[in-house]
């Protein structure tokens, strides 16, 4: 792989054979302790320039996930219930994926007088957008005392580097109170969409996790019940740790790596140990999607342009709120990271033309159409189903699946209902025209892309799987006279009106 990654800085179609050879490691499990080495230490060998550019290429579709968004933390053990479901509301309003940290539905519950299972359930039938849930163990939502909960963040705000709480605080955990309520383990984890574990602990990290052996509970758990799994690790020494880290999330099938910087970046060239994480995690991860749950604002900024996908902030109060996009001196507990984390994404979006967007209500409606119409016979084909050695969506596709927006929209199209025609046409090339090539097994496919890439890469991944396909140049017209029938394959209704009125041929379908 070490030429393979050389090559691909400068090259999709190195990239593209990179992603290739790794997925299909991952799934014959074969993904080693030496593959990984291989990669951090080829990635290491690279200039900071071509990191960032590496990094980058592989969140092009379909090497990872091109979108960018931020998960909101709305808890805190000092909120009170109706503050939390406010901070939910606004959220849901927003369109950002939640992020809830179990142990305060533990906390504002024994307030309430009511068990966490209940008050995780008045979140989830007020919000549409998926929910991740963390702090989460073998009995379900972690308790911890209250210099734990109610921590102010020194490590945070001093800068560290840390390995360890600069206040000497033990990792402690009210196992009683846990255990008082672990006949509720398997209804939250049904409930969420997805579930963080953490493999701190196998780095070194015995103050700041539980043992691998809790997670393996929680993470077989996740995996039975059709969940997404994300895997939260620690920067570290940028090498090492990074290599353990990485290591255990594979051994456990996390989809999503969440990669933890700032005080726990203990690299001698910290930006460079960032931006190689990041890149590293974009050819290694299997759903395409890579995290941070913990950067300073540079952190943040060189992770962007590095290929990340989503950071993590958080409400007054909700310890996320200052362990990403802040600084050392600044970053401290009772700020509200969100405004500070969007104006950082967007700036970095926009001056570096990062070829990516922000997630929106927009593109989240789209991804739930998609995944409800990727059923076939009554069976789900998106991620982590595969076709020509690459996945059908990613991580973001198993989340909204699982979300409140995908039980309440209505869409009851499937693949099932699509007419077989011997010439077919799509407009568009990403993951609904894969999967349609593939259901609907037509002699011939046309398929047009106003990005080259895109349709170029879907044309040799449909040709590799013994499918006629054909490319049209981005030119749609070319498609219309070839084809039988050609579809719209966005579900973006603006694309759609544009595109009709466009042509207004009867030949011309929409799916919505």
């Amino acid at each position: 792989m070490r030429d393979l990654i050389k090559e691909a800085v400068n090259s999709l179609d190195a990239s593209l054979e990179l992603r290739r050879e790794v997925i299909k490691k991952i799934l014959k499990e074969k993904l080693s302790e030496s593959d990984i080495i291989e990669v951090v230490d080829a990635v290491d060998d690279l200039s900071i320039e071509d990191i960032q550019k590496l990094g980058n290429n592989l969140r092009r579709f379909p090497l990872g996930c091109d979108l960018v968004e931020i998960g909101v933390g709305p808890c805190a053990s000092s909120l009170t219930l109706r503050e939390l479901l406010e901070n939910c509301i606004l959220t849901d309003y927003m369109g950002f994926p939640l992020h809830i940290c179990a142990y305060a539905l533990g906390d504002i519950g024994e307030r309430e007088g009511i068990s966490p299972l209940e008050v995780f359930k008045r979140i989830y039938e007020k919000v549409k957008v998926p929910i991740d849930l963390d702090h989460f163990g073998m009995y379900g939502p972690m308790r911890f005392p209250k210099e734990i909960t109610h921590c102010y963040g020194e490590c945070y705000y001093l800068g560290g580097p840390f390995r360890e709480c600069p206040r000497n605080r033990i990792y402690e955990r009210l196992i009683e109170k846990e255990k008082k309520y672990s006949h509720e383990f398997h209804q939250l984890i049904e409930l969420a969409s997805t579930v963080c574990i953490n493999v701190v602990e196998e780095q070194g990290g015995r103050g700041h996790a539980p043992p691998l052996e809790e997670m393996k509970i929680v993470a077989e758990a996740c995996k039975r019940h059709g969940k997404g799994l994300g895997g939260i690790f620690h920067i570290g020494d940028g090498h090492e740790d990074l290599i353990e880290g990485i290591k255990f999330c594979i051994q456990l099938d996390v989809d999503v790596f969440v990669i933890e910087g700032a005080p726990f970046n203990c690299a001698k060239d910290r930006l460079r140990a960032f931006a190689k994480a990041i890149t590293v995690s974009r050819i290694l991860v299997k759903g395409g999607v890579v995290g941070t749950n913990g950067a300073y604002e540079d952190e943040c900024r060189i992770g962007l342009r590095s290929g990340l996908n989503v950071i993590l902030s958080g409400f007054k109060d909700n310890h996320h709120g200052y362990m990403c996009g802040y600084s050392p001196r600044s970053a401290k507990r009772g700020n509200f990271g969100l405004p500070r984390v969007l104006s950082i994404i967007k700036e970095e979006i926009e001056s570096n033309k990062l070829g990516t967007t922000l997630l929106d209500n927009t593109l989240s409606k789209a991804i739930v159409r998609g995944c409800k119409f990727l059923n076939y016979r009554g069976e789900s084909i998106i991620y982590p189903n595969t076709l020509g050695g690459f996945f059908i969506g990613d991580a973001h596709w198993m989340a909204f699946r699982n979300s409140g927006l995908y039980r309440m929209e209505e869409y009851n199209k499937t693949l099932d209902d699509i007419e077989r025609v011997e010439k077919l046409g799509l407009l568009g090339g990403r993951y609904i025209a894969w999967a349609m090539s593939k259901v609907l097994e037509p002699e011939e496919v046309y398929i047009s892309d106003l990005d080259p890439w895109v349709e170029k890469v879907t044309v040799e991944i449909l040709r590799d799987t013994g499918i006629e396909a054909y490319r049209c140049n981005g030119k749609d017209e070319e498609v219309l006279k070839n084809a039988d029938i050609t579809y719209i394959t966005s579900f973006i209704p603006e694309i759609i009106l544009r595109i009709k009125r466009k042509f207004g041929k009867k030949s011309l379908i929409s799916l919505i």
